[in-house]
């Protein structure tokens, strides 16, 4: 396959996705991972409680966090509604910061609210100049131009399972899932990526995380596993044909299963043989 690099905004920040629950009381690998990425110590961390159906008490949860891993800049988005974030000034609230961090929540609300504002204009062009940006559960899938917003497991694939929406737009021709395993979402993600076989899927378990770097490799932290869909082979696909309510038929699909510290390269769509791996 060509090299294709039209995957992510132009990064000059990185970019680290959790699948939610990650783990807030005990070692907080994940989130200390974020603060590492962000400038360490140093770094000046702007928390968006926006998809949070209790922002402030999410946005003091994890400022109390960060604060604790060491950080001394922890600022907080207070705006919470579209009203507010049209009032907020992008420029200012995005002054010096070097790491942003989305919340979970609900994702529908975090691109109903941001979408279209001068705060998210704001901070893609903060992401292109070196800041880094953390999300868990919905602030994950939402980085997506696509995203799942509903769908239940089924036993099957059924065409109807899952509704997709616009995201935020930072992940291009990338769909995320969160709470994978947990929640059996497998074949969820299978039916969005069948929608669009162009889309790659990345499903991230609970307490697991993957940092994509700017030269679009995928690394895997956590307790977890990351499951990717690959559609690009695709050779037959009934999804445009069945009813609403029938299972559909793809084949050729790849699976791919990626345990802590594994690399994949999102760009060519393969794994980064570790060192010591044998290829076979």
């Amino acid at each position: 396959m060509e090299t294709n690099n039209h995957y992510t905004e132009e990064l000059g920040g990185e970019i680290l996705i959790i699948g939610g629950a990650e783990d807030k009381l005990n070692e907080r690998h994940i989130l200390r991972k974020f603060v590492e990425l962000s400038g360490g110590k140093d770094s000046r961390i702007l928390i968006v409680p926006v998809p949070s159906d209790f922002p402030v008490v999410t946005a003091t949860l994890y400022k109390s966090i960060f604060e604790h891993i060491g950080v001394k800049s922890v600022s907080v988005l207070d705006a919470t509604t579209r009203q507010e974030i049209l009032k907020v000034d992008a420029a200012e609230s995005m002054k010096d910061i070097t790491g942003v961090f989305l919340t979970g929540g609900d994702q529908m609300r975090l691109s109903s609210i941001l979408g279209g504002t001068k705060f998210l204009m704001k901070l893609k062009e903060s992401l292109r100049n070196g800041v880094t940006l953390g999300g868990s559960s919905a602030g994950a899938s939402s980085m997506s131009s696509t995203m799942i917003v509903r769908g239940e497991p089924t036993v099957q694939p059924l065409k109807d399972s899952i509704r997709l929406c616009p995201g935020l737009g930072i992940l291009k021709n990338i769909i995320i899932d969160q709470h994978f395993t947990e929640r059996s979402r497998l074949n969820r993600l299978i039916t969005a990526v069948t929608y669009n076989p162009n889309n790659l899927g990345i499903g991230i378990d609970e307490n697991t995380a993957i940092h994509i770097k700017r030269n679009g490799v995928l690394e895997v932290f956590g307790a977890g596993t990351v499951t990717i869909v690959d559609g690009s082979n695709i050779t037959y696909n009934t999804i445009a044909e069945v009813h609403e309510f029938e299972p559909f038929s793809v084949m050729g699909i790849q699976v791919n299963i990626l345990s802590s510290s594994v690399k994949y390269d999102i760009y060519n769509r393969k794994q980064i043989a570790a060192v010591g791996y044998l290829q076979i």
